[in-house]
């Protein structure tokens, strides 16, 4: 039974690491999720890869990507404050799809830790924000 058990929980984390990437928000005002080109795609060490966001106030009320200066930082290892990330995305509006994308190059295969840091624009409503998830690199 134990063993069962435990394989659920690894065809679970897998699926999980498969497809959507959800974010966990700090304070409960935002949450969201970042998938990877094409078809949600686990991204490979090595190659470029589109990736991009979507983020709602908690409760569903949207948030203007427009509304909001964002980077995506990606560590592989320990975080810390001196810590510098293994690849960094400026992420941007795509007036064709509507959304922030960026292209991110992952250094080598394995977990990274993402985190992502939002600000308003000036003028804008929009909560500061940090969220966070761990994602899977594949080998070449």
């Amino acid at each position: 039974m134990k063993r069962w058990i435990f394989w659920c929980w690894t065809a679970v984390a897998w699926m999980s690491l498969a497809l959507a990437h959800p974010f966990e928000g700090n304070g409960g005002y935002v949450q969201g999720e970042i998938d990877f080109e094409p078809n949600d795609a686990t991204p490979v060490a090595g190659r470029a890869t589109v990736a991009w966001i979507e983020y709602i106030r908690v409760g569903g009320l949207p948030i203007n990507p427009q509304d909001c200066f964002c980077t995506l930082l990606f560590y592989q290892g320990r975080v810390s404050a001196t810590a510098q990330p293994d690849a960094q995305v400026r992420m941007q509006l795509n007036p064709r799809s509507g959304r922030m994308e960026g292209v991110v190059r992952f250094p080598k295969p394995g977990p990274y830790f993402l985190i992502m840091l939002g600000r308003p624009m000036p003028g804008k409503q929009v909560p500061p924000f940090i969220m966070q998830a761990i994602i899977q690199v594949l080998p070449r």
